[in-house]
């Protein structure tokens, strides 16, 4: 029997928001586990806490949200109190996050060759000579037969499906040993919503990644995930969860 490890472990996770000094919980007694090397789909519908639980992984919540109770534990450590420097470390070198909204993921009046070099540098560790010809590898991992014309492009010139695959790769070249997609295709057309999720689960094979996929289309997750967890509003996570 194969002993599979687990990555991140979301125990019993209350999230609150603070208004005129009262606390009020927004999603609670929240747990699920991602092993790693896995595809792990959270659905619900929308409103019942899915991003809140995302943001509150890579410690971006909002002004008002707090974890207010249960931990998020990260290859064996507790960072639900980590400091803003910590959380900055971890979103580096650890978590990528793929946020809902492609566009607003990427600064509209600079290239992508610029925002792609800027994460890279994020890194410390490239030479400057190396870094075009990696960005080229990289765009055409995600698709592009151009990676010139990508990079050379604003993302307000670029498609929906493009600025999402643009985004992808940008979150590969961090190397993360986690990577959260927040609602990848909802902005997309039913072409290139199979195109992205495909594209996902081959760059979580390619890159050895572990991937929480969150999303309140179930049907099409299930075309690539390993197992679907269930989110209720309020944030009650399903405990019949299966495996795909």
């Amino acid at each position: 029997m194969t002993i599979r490890e687990t990555l991140l472990s979301i125990e019993q996770l209350e999230i609150s928001y603070y208004e005129n000094r009262k606390q009020v919980p927004v999603i609670h007694n929240v747990s699920l586990q991602l092993y790693r090397g896995e595809t792990v789909a959270l659905v619900g519908p929308s409103g019942c806490g899915k991003s809140v639980t995302a943001q509150a992984i890579v410690g971006l919540l909002e002004t008002g949200f707090k974890v207010t109770n249960g931990a998020i534990i990260f290859k064996n450590e507790n960072i639900s109190n980590y400091t803003n420097r910590h959380w900055e470390k971890l979103r580096r070198d650890e978590i990528a996050l793929l946020i809902q909204h492609s566009l607003n993921g990427l600064n509209p009046i600079r290239t992508v060759k610029k925002q792609m070099i800027e994460t890279l540098k994020y890194q410390k560790k490239w030479k400057k000579k190396e870094m075009e010809p990696y960005l080229h590898t990289l765009l055409q991992q995600v698709g592009f037969t151009d990676p010139d014309y990508i990079l050379s492009s604003y993302p307000f010139e670029l498609s929906g499906g493009m600025r999402q695959r643009v985004l992808l790769a940008m979150m590969v070249s961090l190397r993360p040993k986690l990577l959260i997609a927040d609602e990848p295709t909802t902005a997309l057309d039913v072409i290139n919503r199979d195109k992205v999720l495909v594209l996902l689960k081959k760059l979580q094979q390619d890159y050895d990644l572990t991937v929480l996929l969150i999303s309140h289309d179930k049907q099409s997750v299930n075309k690539i995930a390993d197992r679907v967890v269930q989110m209720s509003v309020g944030g009650i996570v399903s405990e019949s969860t299966s495996t795909l």
